[in-house]
C-alpha cells in the first residue's frame, strides 16, 4: 500500500506516464469496480488511502444545473495540443491514451502540461441531470504538481475518425499498444471561450481533491457503434454524481 500511495504522489508531481487510478500498481491496491460490492458506494471503505471517496466534500463528478451556475468573466482556455499520441493503455477501468511532451493548457496565466487523456461511458458529469454517451478527460499538471482536467462531452452522431483509431488498436485488459495520431485531429480548437469551471477531485480512487475542473460541452459527435465497442471492452465506467456541498460552478459565456 505504501508503494501505491507513493506512485499517486508521483502522479501529482507531474509524471506523464502515471495512470490516474489505484490500478497503477497491479495487485497492491484494493480491488475496485464501478458496480457491486466494490463499487463507488464502497470505495471509501476499501482502504485508508481511499477514505476521501466517502468523506470528501469537493468530489467529482457533479450534475451541472443551469439555473444554479454563476456567469462569470473568465479568461478563455488556451490549448496547445500540437503533439502526437504515443500509446494506449487498457488498465481495466478505462482506455488511457498517452501523448508526447509539449502539449499544454494555459489559463489565468498558468500553464498545465498535458500528460494523458482517457474515456468514460456514459459521461460522468451531467447537465441538468442528463448523461452524454461519452466523456473524455484531458489530465494536465503544473510544475508545482497542481492538476487541471478538461472534460469534453460527446453526443451520438457520426463516426469520429480519431475515436476509430483508438477502437482499432485498443488492447486487452492490462495491456498497451502503440497509437499514433495528431491530437489536433481530436481537439481542433486552440481557444475555448465558453466552459464550466469548479473545484473537484479525481473521479476514481483515491478521489484526491484540489483539482481544477473545466468542462467543455462541445458535443463532438461519436457513433453509436463506437460507443458500444467501448462499453463492450471496458464496461460502463462512470462514477455517480457527487453533492456540491456549497461549491460554486462558474460559467464562462
Amino acid at each position: 500500500m505504501k508503494r501505491a500511495h507513493a506512485i499517486v504522489e508521483l502522479c501529482w508531481a507531474g509524471f506523464a506516464a502515471c495512470i490516474l487510478s489505484s490500478h497503477a500498481v497491479a495487485g497492491e491496491d484494493p480491488h475496485w469496480e464501478y458496480s457491486g460490492p466494490h463499487g463507488p458506494a464502497q470505495w471509501g471503505e476499501l482502504s485508508e488511502e481511499f477514505a476521501t471517496c466517502s468523506v470528501g466534500s469537493n468530489q467529482s463528478p457533479i450534475d451541472i444545473r443551469k439555473e444554479n451556475i454563476v456567469k462569470a468573466d473568465l479568461t478563455p482556455l488556451h490549448l496547445n495540443y500540437q503533439v502526437q499520441t504515443t500509446e494506449i493503455v487498457n488498465n481495466g477501468h478505462t482506455l488511457q491514451i498517452n501523448v508526447e511532451k509539449g502539449a499544454y493548457l494555459e489559463v489565468d496565466g498558468q500553464r498545465f502540461e498535458l500528460a494523458q487523456f482517457h474515456m468514460h461511458s456514459p459521461s460522468e458529469h451531467t447537465i441538468d441531470g442528463d448523461h452524454y454517451p461519452l466523456e473524455l478527460h484531458f489530465v494536465h499538471y503544473s510544475p508545482e504538481g497542481e492538476v487541471a482536467v478538461l472534460g469534453i462531452l460527446f453526443k451520438e452522431g457520426e463516426r469520429h475518425p480519431s475515436v476509430a483509431r483508438v477502437e482499432d488498436v485498443a488492447p486487452a485488459k492490462g495491456e498497451r499498444a502503440a497509437l499514433r495520431f495528431a491530437l489536433t485531429d481530436l481537439v481542433k480548437k486552440s481557444e475555448i471561450p465558453s466552459y464550466y469551471r469548479y473545484s473537484g477531485s479525481l473521479t476514481t480512487p483515491p478521489c484526491s481533491e484540489g483539482l481544477r475542473w473545466f468542462l467543455w460541452p462541445a458535443l463532438i459527435e461519436v457513433s453509436k457503434e463506437q460507443i458500444d465497442a467501448y462499453v463492450k471492452l471496458i464496461g460502463q465506467d462512470a462514477r455517480n454524481v457527487q453533492p456540491l456541498h456549497g461549491r460554486m460552478v462558474l460559467f464562462a459565456e
